[in-house]
């Protein structure tokens, strides 16, 4: 008895020292050592899941209830809303957003998002529609009543995502805990990512060496701590690690007691430059092949593109003419000069149009930029780096007001009606920029430029030039009707915002 109590003990003993626990590699994770999760960071999935849910459920139970009220107001409808009837309702939207993987909403884009509301929304609705037509109770709230709650429910669902996930990141219970395998250049990168845009649902927890020679430690750190999701940076992983975590551990192989095994991977390939917008995933024999579309270049959706631009110029210029024109007479009264200033930028094949915007400068603008870049060296540094100065002294007081507010911007729907320009697109550049795009300028004369863009509504003025570029380039590749619809409700919060603007 005593041998077997003995060998016993060597035997855990073994085992103990085998798994030995890899401590993250960065103090900003955790700098106590690995502890298991505390409850809430280990539901967080379950938990912004039903947050979600709630908040969904909310926001229709609003829209129908108030197109109900508005059908009884311009309709005459003397019926008053049954709850149980609008609680079927919600069950209805919740079971089709369920269906199309809106819950728990982790790793979701917004502009997958945007498009999966849309799309599930609008099921749910031809469900309620045809269910209407052999329901005599549900008839008598009317077809109106229907439509105007689609239409809420369109607004109200996007907005109560954003605002709940606002809150849960203030809060601290918004993200789930993952772990990053890959202490490089991409693991860092990743981290960041994720740190900034908490919206995503990932929360940094673990950062540990993915060549490291003790495969084993590293597995059983997330192991002990319980994480579920753990994102894979092969270029910087071994290879051995590699086949560990995917065919090994999401299946549980090797779990002791008190551990948990890996079942979600998220798997960082080295063509970071494609993006994932326009990328479709085939299974050929087991082996995954990315097909690459580069949709902004095919001709049906260019096309496309420009009928919705020329109805956008067509209904914005429409709404906002009494703005326009009492814009235009303050420009004549602030200063001396024209109203409008063409800038003679480079456009789509590398054609060089004259880009329309209202004047926000003096007349002799260059003259002053030289002597005060001249005056001020430390200056010349911005200017260099980002080709704009926060404290221009070319500007004008209407000047500063309309950039505020990017209302300088809004002539260059001329430019959308001649088909020199698009709504949503890369920013057009001068002629003196162009050595700064490198191979990208093939890219970028391919396309129409555009009023608004990626890097207009993801940090404007703070980023660098070299980070524009990389956004536009992104764009390019990437483009869809949803990409577009996601900037366009972007620009209008940044405007309101007024986030970055000079």
């Amino acid at each position: 008895m005593a041998y077997i109590y003995i060998s016993k003990k060597r035997i855990m003993d073994r085992r103990n020292n085998h798994r030995h626990i890899q401590k993250s590699l960065f103090s900003e994770f955790q700098p106590d050592g690995i502890k298991p999760l505390p409850f809430v960071q280990k539901n967080a999935r379950w938990i912004m899941g039903i947050c979600l849910v709630l908040s969904d459920g909310f926001c229709i139970f609003v829209s129908f209830y108030s197109s109900i009220i508005l059908g009884r107001l311009l309709l005459e409808h003397t019926l008053y809303p049954y709850i149980s009837t609008i609680l079927s309702f919600i069950l209805v939207h919740i079971l089709t957003y369920a269906w199309f993987g809106l819950y728990p909403g982790v790793a979701l884009s917004p502009v997958d998002e945007i498009k999966k509301l849309l799309s599930a929304t609008n099921v749910s609705f031809l469900v309620l529609l045809a269910f209407s037509f052999f329901s005599q109770t549900l008839v008598a709230y009317s077809r109106f009543v229907l439509a105007s709650a689609w239409f809420l429910s369109l607004i109200l669902v996007q907005l109560g995502r954003w605002l709940l996930r606002i809150i849960g990141r203030n809060l601290g219970f918004w993200g789930e805990p993952v772990a990053i395998i890959g202490n490089g250049t991409m693991g860092r990168q990743i981290v960041n990512y994720l740190n900034n845009n908490i919206r995503f649902g990932l929360r940094p927890y673990l950062m540990l060496d993915g060549k490291t020679q003790f495969d084993s430690s590293a597995i059983a750190t997330i192991n002990k701590s319980k994480i579920s999701t753990a994102i894979l940076v092969i270029p910087e992983m071994s290879e051995k690690l590699q086949r560990t975590f995917i065919y090994k551990q999401r299946f549980g192989y090797y779990r002791r007691k008190d551990e948990k095994n890996i079942p979600r991977l998220i798997l960082i390939s080295s063509l970071s430059w494609i993006g994932s917008l326009g990328i479709i995933a085939h299974d050929l024999d087991g082996l995954i092949g990315l097909e690459v579309r580069q949709n902004l270049l095919q001709k049906r959706n260019q096309i496309f593109k420009r009928f919705l631009d020329i109805s956008l110029a067509i209904v914005f210029g429409t709404l906002f003419l009494p703005v326009l024109l009492f814009i235009m007479i303050s420009i004549l009264i602030d200063s001396p000069g024209g109203i409008f200033y063409k800038q003679k930028r480079i456009g789509h094949k590398g054609k060089i149009y004259e880009m329309w915007k209202f004047r926000t400068m003096f007349a002799d603008s260059e003259r002053k930029l030289e002597k005060f870049l001249a005056e001020n060296p430390e200056m010349k540094k911005e200017w260099d780096e980002k080709q704009k100065l926060k404290n221009d002294p070319r500007i004008t007081r209407v000047g500063k007001f309309l950039r505020k507010f990017s209302l300088d911007e809004v002539p260059q729907f001329i430019n959308v009606i001649k088909g020199e320009m698009s709504v949503v697109g890369p920013r057009p550049f001068f002629r003196k920029q162009q050595s700064k795009y490198g191979s990208t300028i093939n890219l970028y004369n391919r396309v129409l430029p555009g009023i608004t863009g990626m890097w207009q509504v993801l940090g404007r003025n703070k980023l660098s030039f070299k980070e524009r570029v990389r956004l536009d380039e992104y764009y390019i590749r990437n483009w869809s009707l949803w990409l577009d619809i996601y900037i366009i409700l972007r620009t209008f919060w940044v405007v309101i915002n007024q986030d970055g603007a000079y």
